[in-house]
């Protein structure tokens, strides 16, 4: 069978790239459509796809094109009709997409005044949103509808946040009552890695229990895991200086219910721990410079911080000691590489798997005890998780709830059924 994958940035590789890798491993076809401009040749994860003769890129938007033949030719690849024309030309059976908005109303009904003035509306928007990143996901996923080709909606990234409501905006939605995202229900299937998570979208968001479905996480599953680990890039720390603990300060998304004045404080006290080396890594789906936040704070000193923003987490993972991470996902990464991962709650609002599996991370409930932490691991008493907190913390963040399987294979399973219906 022939899949075709939309990649957009960074984080959507780091969690479709499993699966394609899964589908090549077991012999199927494989087209990969970048739709920003993006470096390819820089991704450890698209080089081992490009290692396999039936994986396939097509960049929408090259790097280092310019001039007004580019931009039109550019213009011309987002459109719908080119997207519609693509998946005839490649004989694609499935199309999978990021996490996100679905399609109107009107597409229950295609051959209705509706459908048609939705189709029409789509045809608009792929000419006029050319330049948008995000409309060559659109473009595929019309074309697709309109060629009865199935589409899924793959995560984009894994929630470890228990609240329906992560920023103040989906809050209010939530509290309100009007959170609507039956847009996501025209999906043939709408994957979600966390059972909790998908509670959120029936209980809260209208969800369809036939569309919303639970498979895992690909990005954290064992099997993917330590592919990603032998692959990603090299990184040494910025220092050499032996007997430094080594601290990587993940910086959050500042409109998740965070408390900037206490974040700027941990890191003012964090740069000041003798024996420390710390490094400040800014979150990939920053809307801007996370560490420019940091930068306009007073009282930071940042000849005493490594800003590794933008680098592999993962390599960067792999040569610290302790992680302090807040409400993210990466803090998997870190307890899978047998770091320990300093949780420090008060920082935000909100509820996570960290919280409530006991154990899985060294939780703290002001600056002091983090601080206090690191010392006590520098002078030699690191936290260890425990093998049943690890086993806990896998079983409802990767495994959905279930007994350990393989992840890779149930979505290519499901993709399969899916494309036979």
């Amino acid at each position: 069978m022939s899949y075709l994958i939309v990649f957009r940035a960074s984080p959507d590789v780091d969690h479709m790239a499993p699966l394609a890798w899964k589908l090549l491993e077991e012999g199927e076809t494989v087209h990969a459509v970048m739709s920003a401009a993006y470096d390819v040749d820089a991704d450890h994860r698209l080089g081992l796809l490009r290692d396999y003769p039936d994986f396939h890129l097509h960049e929408l938007r090259p790097r280092g094109r310019s001039g007004l033949r580019a931009r039109l030719a550019q213009r011309a690849r987002v459109a719908l009709p080119h997207a519609a024309w693509t998946l005839r030309r490649l004989d694609v059976d499935l199309v999978a997409v990021e996490w996100g908005y679905g399609l109107a109303a009107g597409y229950d009904r295609l051959l209705s005044p509706d459908g048609a003035r939705a189709v029409l509306g789509s045809l608009i928007r792929s000419l006029r949103e050319a330049d948008d990143p995000r409309q060559p996901r659109t473009s595929f996923v019309v074309a697709a509808r309109l060629l009865g080709i199935p589409v899924v909606c793959l995560p984009h990234g894994l929630s470890v946040k228990l609240d329906a409501g992560s920023n103040e905006e989906a809050a209010a939605l939530v509290a309100a009552g009007t959170l609507d995202w039956r847009d996501r229900n025209r999906f043939d299937a709408y994957v979600l890695n966390t059972e909790h998570h998908r509670q959120i979208h029936l209980e809260h968001a209208r969800g369809d229990p036939a569309v919303m479905q639970t498979w895992g996480s690909l990005r954290w599953s064992p099997e993917w895991f330590e592919v990603n680990l032998r692959r990603s890039p090299p990184f040494r720390w910025p220092d050499g200086e032996s007997g430094q603990l080594r601290v990587v300060f993940m910086v959050p998304k500042w409109q998740n219910r965070v408390d900037a004045p206490a974040v700027v404080e941990l890191v003012r006290r964090l740069q000041a721990v003798e024996r420390v080396s710390l490094a400040v890594m800014g979150h990939p789906r920053s809307l801007g410079d996370d560490a420019d936040v940091l930068r306009a704070a007073s009282g930071i000193d940042w000849t005493r911080i490594h800003d590794v923003s933008g680098l592999n987490s993962v390599s960067v993972i792999r040569e610290a000691d302790v992680v302090v991470d807040v409400g993210s996902s990466i803090g998997l990464e870190v307890v899978l590489q047998d770091k320990v991962l300093v949780n420090p709650a008060y920082l935000h609002e909100l509820r996570t798997l960290f919280d409530t599996v006991a154990g899985a991370a060294m939780n703290a409930a002001n600056a002091d005890e983090v601080i206090d932490y690191l010392i006590r691991h520098r002078d030699g008493e690191p936290y260890r998780v425990p093998p049943r907190s690890r086993e806990e913390l896998l079983r409802q963040a990767v495994y959905a709830m279930r007994d350990p399987y393989d992840v890779p294979a149930l979505y290519c399973e499901r993709l399969r059924e899916l494309v036979r219906c």
